[in-house]
């Protein structure tokens, strides 16, 4: 440091002004220790050019002062090439200037203390936009009026309940929840549960159906407006760098209750052009209310599609009612379509099936051809029969069928009846673990769906049909399985048994209609299985 300072002095002095200080860094990093803290950042600009210079981010415990000093030599020998240095330095700190002016004394250097710092405040809101998260510049929880740090202690044990006790196990956000009582702030009166994708974990808010269908339909399609969020509201789990800066340091400095690293709370609200807003009192203390229900709520409540529970929130006890209105009032596969839920390709096979039973029952005669199916069959709806399903095996498929049509919890319902009847059906097993909370539970479905219809087809038919299993109608439940299995394999990172299954799909079924050499080249490479990889490629030469 001392060789620094004397550099500085000696060095001839230019009619340039600089303007730094210790800068707060937009986001919290996390330490070799684990800890969380918000870096500073030395920071010197010229005031004229713009030319600026930044030294390393300094930690708890760090000298300020000697980082400034650095970062000063730095911008000195980095923009100035050693050759000359400013003659005047501008902070805002006073403690910064003092300690500036005692290190840099009869060195020619002035240095002044002034709250007007354009140019470095414009590098700042720079370094801001270009690194920061959604959560810069959004005041805390506690800077809403009346929210207390006993309502957000208890908001924030009701978000912990909600995380451990995992909802998206049984919903999805195709599950829309109406809340009928209380009454909710109006952003807040329907609702989702977040994180069966498990991606993103809490919860989706939106003030009516409208809104709720109109933000599906952006999804499916990709055509975001600009406000399309306007009046939308979430609660998501975050690491704790993902909170707004005062929302980190409280539940730091509070201990305030959390569910785990990844499981911090963070609530906004969205309004036009793209502005953020953060719960009031009020709303605060219903997502208290909401999150335990939620967290109370079991699978069974769940089915009945509506349900109520009392929750002790801080400003005492609230019934809650909520409902699923497409579990009590089922949707038609055309109301689904016109939400913007697009169709699933494995429901037409129920035509097949139909066709199938058809042609049992009615053996064509000499010159009935195609022309008597087509008569029959074309321009009727997938969902409406010509037959009907014969027998236990036949009657689950065709659930599976219905469940193809449908979607979120119903799904499971429809699935789980299906078992019932036949607890053979390979499809049943692959809904549910799609469905599936756990990726364990999801491979643990797969695995059942994939032995079972093993089973049901026998080894004789895999012998007999190998090569051309797609074009067999029955065999697409195991293949479904067989293909997601591998897929979750992947994820547990089982990739040399995900391998073996998609090279025994592809053996199976040479057209590979499923596109499975799309998933196996990737793994081949990634395991460094090159020759295998370049079989693939020449037998599929596109």
């Amino acid at each position: 440091m001392d060789e620094l300072i004397q550099r500085l002095r000696r060095l001839p002095k230019q009619p340039i002004c600089c303007q730094g200080g210790i800068v707060s860094w937009p986001n919290l990093v996390r330490g070799d220790d684990g800890k969380v803290f918000r870096p500073q950042l030395p920071l010197w600009v010229e005031a004229e050019s713009g030319m600026v210079h930044g030294d390393a981010m300094l930690g708890p415990g760090d000298d300020l002062l000697r980082g400034s000093l650095e970062a000063l030599g730095g911008f000195v020998s980095t923009l100035l090439e050693n050759r000359c240095c400013p003659e005047r330095l501008q902070v805002r700190e006073p403690e910064l200037a003092e300690r500036l002016r005692q290190s840099l004394r009869d060195s020619g250097i002035e240095v002044q203390l002034t709250d007007e710092l354009p140019m470095l405040d414009e590098v700042v809101a720079h370094m801001t936009d270009e690194f920061g998260n959604q959560a810069d510049g959004l005041p805390g929880l506690l800077d809403s009026q009346g929210v207390t740090l006993e309502r957000l202690r208890a908001f924030a044990e009701a978000a912990a309940a909600f995380f451990h006790a995992a909802p998206w196990r049984y919903l999805s956000d195709a599950d829309l929840i109406h809340v009928e009582s209380p009454r909710p702030p109006s952003e807040m009166a329907w609702l989702v549960v977040l994180g069966a994708g498990r991606s993103t974990y809490g919860l989706g808010l939106y003030p009516n159906r409208s809104a709720y269908d109109r933000f599906l339909r952006a999804g499916e399609t990709g055509e975001f407006g600009e406000n399309l969020a306007s009046d939308l509201a979430q609660v998501v789990f975050e690491p704790i760098e993902g909170l707004p800066i005062a929302d980190a340091e409280l539940w730091s400095e509070q201990q305030l209750p959390v569910a785990g690293e990844l499981a911090y709370p963070v609530v906004v609200k969205y309004r036009e052009a793209g502005k953020i807003e953060r719960p009031t009192k009020k709303e605060l203390n219903f997502l208290e209310g909401l999150l335990r229900t939620l967290a109370a709520t079991t699978e069974s409540e769940i089915d009945a599609g509506r349900w109520s529970k009392t929750a002790t929130t801080v400003d005492g006890p609230t019934t809650f009612t909520l409902a699923i209105p497409d579990l009590l009032a089922p949707p038609s596969p055309q109301e689904w379509m016109k939400r913007g839920f697009l169709p699933d390709r494995r429901a037409h096979e129920r035509m097949f099936a139909d066709m199938s039973r058809y042609l049992e029952e009615h053996p064509p005669r000499e010159g009935d051809g195609i022309e008597k199916i087509n008569r029959v069959f074309s321009g009727r709806p997938c969902d409406q029969l010509v037959t009907q399903p014969r027998g236990a095996a036949e009657q689950a498929q065709e659930l599976c069928f219905q469940a193809f049509d449908t979607h979120g919890r119903r799904r499971v319902q429809l699935a789980r009846q299906a078992l019932e009847l036949d607890a053979n059906c390979s499809d049943a097993h692959v809904i549910l673990a799609e469905q599936a909370g756990t990726l364990d539970q999801e491979r643990e479905h797969y695995q059942q769906g994939m032995e079972v219809a093993e089973r049901m087809l026998g080894a004789a038919f895999f012998a007999e049909n190998a090569g051309h299993f797609w074009g067999i109608a029955t065999t697409r439940p195991y293949m479904r399985a067989r293909l997601g299995l591998a897929q979750s394999l992947v994820e547990l990172g089982r990739v040399d048994d995900a391998i073996a299954h998609y090279q025994e799909l592809l053996r199976l079924n040479s057209n590979d209609n499923q596109g499975v050499r799309y998933l196996l080249l990737p793994q081949l490479l990634a395991v460094g299985r090159d020759a295998e990889a370049a079989r693939l490629l020449k037998q599929f030469d596109e």
